[in-house]
């Protein structure tokens, strides 16, 4: 299911000061923050979730699944609605009561549309200590 949940831009309560969404042009989470977080919207689908974006801390989580709705496999893409960050993963599962349009549906016909969000990709500003990152599973 593609869905949106807007709220307040909330800030990650670790101590850190953190630019405002409006100074917002780079991000300050890594690949595999992005992918704790989608990985806790993922668990929770079919319900909705105010997850905080790992990189401003907004609760505006966007999920949305691409693919071929008869084997339940495709695209996902998960994003910021505040700062448009986020990341795109490829042959994920796609639950069987949650929303994914095809492949072959032109974009503007779409049930969610995806915005031309910038995608955080894997391994940019991750370190190489793997000790740290939770292994998931899909």
């Amino acid at each position: 299911m593609g869905f949106s949940l807007r709220g307040a831009v909330n800030k990650i309560g670790d101590g850190g000061e953190r630019p405002t969404v409006n100074e917002m042009t780079e991000n300050t989470a890594s690949w595999h923050q992005w992918l704790s977080a989608y990985s806790r919207v993922y668990d929770l689908l079919p319900e909705t979730s105010d997850e905080a974006c790992p990189n401003c801390g907004a609760r505006s989580p966007n999920l949305a699944f691409t693919g071929l709705p008869r084997d339940r496999v495709g695209y996902a893409s998960f994003w910021c609605g505040t700062c448009m960050f986020g990341i795109h993963l490829s042959r994920v599962p796609v639950p069987d009561d949650v929303l994914m349009d095809s492949v072959y549906t032109a974009p503007s016909e779409r049930h969610v549309q995806i915005p031309n969000y910038r995608v955080v990709p894997q391994g940019v500003d991750d370190d190489d200590d793997d000790e740290d990152v939770e292994s998931f599973q899909f």
